[in-house]
């Protein structure tokens, strides 16, 4: 009877150990399952975000640069390159000399020289005269805020001269104090001989027609 029971015990316990080894088994086939599915979604994942940062790229618009403002700007540059500085200015208001001149379009920026074209016998302004500027770009700023501005009743015209212009050769002649010359004041005693002279003048006149006129 004790032998038998030792059996029993033993078969038992073989039973147990087989269970367990199955279970162990069993145990790391799903935990070898489980981490290869692991590893083929974060395998699946990381290639649907490649796909997509591909997507991505593929579908983002590149901007171009716009060229269009960077010409604008060369062609600019190119016309402010060939101009001189100095503007005309034209139909000029009575009274408007050097010095309106120059005070005027000082506002615009730094001058270099003021010029008024005078009449080269009495001085008077011909309504007309050059303004040169030290920087380019101040003189297209004047000219395009004062041509055809209404100052005092004219109507100013103002233009830009080409590269190379200088106001010598625009206006001959330098500038000059004008003044009209005074006239000489006669004395009482000329004054008295010119009369007593054109009074013998007229006298003789009468005499040769017969008139006998005495004074």
């Amino acid at each position: 009877m004790a032998k038998s029971t030792d059996k029993k015990k033993v078969v038992a316990k073989e039973a147990e150990v087989q269970e367990d080894a199955i279970r162990l088994e069993s145990g790391s086939d799903l935990s070898s399952e489980s981490g290869e599915s692991e590893l083929e979604v974060s395998e699946s994942e990381s290639e649907d975000e490649i796909e997509g940062m591909e997507t991505e790229q593929s579908g983002h618009h590149i901007k171009k640069l716009d060229t269009s403002k960077k010409q604008k700007a060369t062609k600019k540059d190119d016309k402010d390159s060939d101009i001189s500085g100095i503007i005309y200015v034209g139909r000029l208001p009575k009274g408007f000399h050097e010095r309106e001149l120059s005070k005027y379009f000082s506002q615009f920026g730094d001058l270099k020289e003021v010029r008024l074209a005078r009449n080269k016998k009495t001085g008077n302004s011909r309504h007309y005269g050059f303004v040169q500027f030290v920087n380019t770009d101040d003189s297209r700023v004047a000219y395009d805020t004062m041509n055809n501005y209404l100052l005092m009743g004219h109507l100013l015209q103002v233009r830009l001269l080409p590269k190379g212009s200088k106001i010598e050769k625009l206006y001959k002649y330098k500038q000059r104090a004008f003044m009209s010359p005074p006239k000489a004041k006669k004395s009482a005693k000329e004054l008295k001989k010119l009369a007593e002279e054109k009074h013998k003048e007229r006298m003789e006149k009468l005499s040769k027609a017969g008139i006998d006129y005495q004074y």
